[in-house]
């Protein structure tokens, strides 16, 4: 399996300075989410049930931020990312670890959250704080991309993982998001540099998580892709099996 390195004609400077543009738009939601809601609750007197609850979500917001500075500061160390770094880790722990992570988000966006592992993939060999970050990023640009697509009561996210033809495994999150395709993806990247929203199928603020993770999975072996699992749509990335031996 050959990595393939994120490719773009600007150069690397363009493309961290246009991904920081997207990333940009995108923490000014949770920045909104929190200073509408400080300022709500100056103005109202709450209950304290009502009140712990909007500081719930304002904390829930300020991660979201973080999540993302993190996942964008991996970006920026990628580059240095070599094999050595690269280690036999469970891909089902890290699911299972996003999605633990990520349900009280999901919760405020009315999101059930599953995972799914189809057989026993063994242990990958991955960065893990870099496909955490990836598999974090992508999940909660859906969960954000899925409720303003789509107005309904209550939507599915789904982390999922299985073994390919090819003995590579596949691992990615999956929703009802729409206009996610290969083709959309390689016009992203193509735009990186020379767009402000190089993915606008999806609603605003929700591009730079899709476009972080997708950085973050072409400096570990391959970009994202779109994929299916159980009947969804969604992203995915392929990574190789470790030969090293078998977790206990």
């Amino acid at each position: 399996m050959r990595k393939k390195r994120f490719v773009n004609s600007g150069g690397p400077a363009d493309q961290t300075t246009a991904l920081l543009l997207a990333l940009s738009d995108d923490l000014a939601l949770p920045f909104m989410q929190i200073k509408s809601t400080s300022e709500l609750l100056k103005q109202v007197k709450f209950s304290e049930k009502k009140t712990a609850l909007a500081a719930e979500q304002m904390l829930l917001s300020a991660d979201n931020g973080l999540q993302l500075v993190e996942a964008y500061r991996l970006v920026l160390l990628s580059n240095e990312l070599n094999q050595q770094q690269l280690e036999p880790v469970a891909i089902g722990a890290i699911l299972q670890d996003v999605a633990h992570q990520l349900t009280p988000y999901a919760k405020l966006y009315a999101t059930d959250l599953e995972v799914d592992i189809q057989g026993r993939p063994g242990p990958v060999l991955a960065h893990q704080p870099s496909l955490s970050a990836a598999l974090q990023v992508i999940s909660t640009s859906l969960i954000r991309a899925q409720s303003a697509q789509r107005r309904q009561p209550k939507y599915r996210l789904l982390l999922g993982a299985h073994r390919t033809p090819q003995n590579l495994i596949s691992a990615g999150v999956f929703s009802n998001v729409q206009g996610l395709s290969d083709r959309a993806l390689r016009t992203a990247r193509s735009l990186v540099g020379r767009a402000r929203q190089p993915l606008p199928a999806i609603p605003p603020g929700t591009a730079s998580g899709i476009l972080i993770a997708d950085m973050l999975c072409s400096a570990m072996w391959q970009p994202l892709r779109a994929a299916a699992h159980k009947n969804m749509t969604g992203l995915a990335t392929t990574i190789p099996l470790s030969n090293q031996l078998q977790f206990v």
